[in-house]
């Protein structure tokens, strides 16, 4: 079976801070999960992980393989990946858009202002929480 290949998806893991340093310059996405020869794991395994600690320091994912890095670093990565994953999801209550990622919910206003403003705004909650966990 071939694997998800998702370009819009990495697009989106590229623009989140580096998990290991937090910088934002150069990030890419870091294929981490199961892979056969000379393919790549799913794109809905990526990670977002600077130049530097994908590929070129003595500390990357490349040189340490995935089990080390991630003790090196103290991540779990199989929490990262599932959290990066998750789906949002909006539903209407009593007039009131309420979006809901994850074990939190958010009010996104009122059904008046339009389901365009909802999503967008569940978008930009969905970014500052990727920041954060990221």
């Amino acid at each position: 079976m071939k694997p998800v290949r998702n370009p819009g998806y990495l697009r989106w893991i590229r623009s989140l801070p580096c998990v290991v340093c937090r910088t934002t310059y150069a990030v890419e996405a870091a294929h981490t999960g199961p892979h056969g020869l000379g393919q790549k794991s799913s794109d809905l395994s990526a990670i977002p992980l600077c130049g530097k600690h994908h590929r070129t320091r003595d500390d990357s994912y490349h040189r340490l393989g995935p089990r080390r890095f991630a003790e090196v670093h103290q991540l779990d990565i199989r929490a990262i990946v599932a959290r990066l994953s998750e789906k949002p999801f909006i539903r209407v209550e009593s007039g009131t858009f309420v979006g809901r990622f994850g074990d939190q919910e958010y009010e996104l206003g009122s059904t008046e202002a339009g389901l365009a403003r909802a999503i967008r705004r569940m978008r930009q909650l969905r970014r500052e929480m990727e920041t954060e966990v990221a």
